[in-house]
């Protein structure tokens, strides 16, 4: 069900996406060619394909969507914000938190976390976990992607293996 619900929101985004105008790459974009964005931890990074404001990506206003990726071991602690957000994993394996439930998630897992709920993810193995995110805008308010993003827990140690090989832009 979430999966169909994942293409949904993907069509969606393309038949809501603009296309071909000035500064935009078109209908196509190379992940390749977007820089990967690192958390302040040093331990998730993103490339953010349709939306957002980091440029590089096919503009939308109702949808964000892109690739994420947590480093080995690492642990990406508890936080909240108003989207709601879809993950689906493309390969690792991580213990992930939901609200008040947590599962191993591995290739082909669908997560749900709804606006406001705390979630956190765990890589149990020595490669990333590669997974495909989306934001959306609920009833098309976009003012969800401008709310506030909080952690909810202390920011944990991490161990030495939780770092990325190739270098990533910082957000700023």
């Amino acid at each position: 069900m979430l999966i169909r619900y994942t293409i949904t929101l993907a069509l969606l985004c393309a038949a809501t996406c603009s296309i071909a105008e000035e500064g935009n790459p078109g209908p196509f974009l190379d992940a390749d060619q977007v820089k990967w964005k690192v958390n302040a931890f040093d331990v998730a990074r993103w490339k953010t394909l349709v939306g957002g404001i980091e440029g590089g990506q096919i503009d939308s206003q109702d949808v964000q969507f892109g690739l994420w990726e947590l480093a080995p071991k690492a642990i990406y602690h508890g936080h909240k914000h108003p989207a709601p957000e879809i993950y689906f994993i493309l390969s690792g394996r991580a213990q992930w938190r939901v609200g008040e439930v947590t599962r191993e998630v591995t290739s082909g897992t669908t997560i749900y976390t709804r606006p406001g709920e705390v979630h956190k993810m765990v890589n149990l193995t020595d490669q990333p976990v590669r997974a495909i995110w989306m934001w959306w805008a609920p009833g098309g308010d976009s003012e969800v992607f401008k709310g506030a993003y909080e952690f909810t827990e202390p920011t944990p140690v991490q161990p030495p293996q939780a770092k990325f090989d190739e270098d990533a832009q910082r957000k700023y």
